[in-house]
């Protein structure tokens, strides 16, 4: 399987020294970050990592997805990249990701940032959304046009701008596997149909994992977020050991393409206070 991960660099060799791991949302792609990304060279070496089945990563055999396989995958890609300590950031489910990844200790971190991760991430609000989207098929479109049209963040209420909203979304379809000329999304549908009953629920002792957590933790929410509320948040820094926050204003869940230059600025900062 190959797995892709885009190389932002590092303005400095004190930067290079901070390796970065940025972690798309569920159904996103690296592409998401390279708002942010190039803002954060002059204190990290950013690296944004499309997870299997997502972005311009393979595909796999429907079978071949899940909680655990991603850890492996983001695992195996930091030993690759760095043996240096890692930031890890995660947007929406690679926040939820990166917190698992802390409480495994199979990658040196040094700090955790998480972009709108839900306090409660098997809210009745978020499982209806999965269920939902377990039922999806895998769209085809006749061309770029038609599938631009049908592109949208979820939650589908957002503040992200037409020209950035385009530009994700030319980077979120390919050709499908045939002559037919039709697109498909990189996101592979069928991961979210697989057998999933021996498969233990990575989300049952969230709060566990939060509260173990031993690394300073930066939470960035957007201010118009239905995903993480003012009050969640609180609740959330509550509940870490080390853990400070930031609401970023005229902001959805998709914060980090609505308000790029204000989530840089916040991730810098909290950057530079660990270096």
């Amino acid at each position: 399987m190959t797995l892709h991960v885009v190389d932002y660099g590092a303005a400095s060799e004190a930067a290079a020294a901070r390796p970065l791991l940025l972690l798309h949302g569920g159904m996103g792609h690296s592409r998401w970050w390279d708002l942010v990304a190039p803002r954060l060279t002059g204190v990290a070496h950013p690296f944004a990592f499309d997870r299997r089945g997502h972005g311009d990563s393979d595909w796999a055999d429907p079978e071949r997805y899940g909680w655990e396989l991603d850890l492996r995958d983001v695992e195996e890609v930091a030993r690759r990249l760095s043996p240096l300590p890692w930031s890890i950031a995660g947007h929406s489910q690679g926040g939820l990701l990166a917190v698992h990844l802390a409480r495994r200790g199979n990658i040196p971190l040094r700090d955790l940032i998480l972009l709108d991760v839900p306090l409660e991430p098997q809210s009745p609000s978020l499982q209806r959304a999965g269920q939902a989207f377990r039922r999806m098929p895998q769209i085809r479109y006749p061309s770029l046009e038609a599938a631009l049209q049908r592109f949208q963040p979820f939650p589908p209420v957002h503040h992200v701008p037409p020209d950035v909203l385009e530009y994700l979304g030319r980077h979120s379809f390919k050709p499908a596997d045939d002559d037919s000329g039709e697109l498909v999304s990189k996101f592979h549908w069928k991961s979210y149909q697989r057998d999933r009953s021996r498969e233990a629920n990575p989300l049952q002792d969230h709060d566990a994992r939060l509260r173990a957590i031993d690394v300073p933790v930066l939470s960035v929410r957007g201010g118009d977020s239905t995903i993480l509320s003012r009050e969640d948040q609180a609740e959330l820094l509550r509940r870490l050991r080390d853990g400070r926050g930031v609401e970023v204003a005229r902001a959805t869940h998709s914060l980090h393409a609505e308000q790029p230059a204000l989530v840089a600025a916040a991730m810098r900062e909290f950057l530079s206070r660990h270096a």
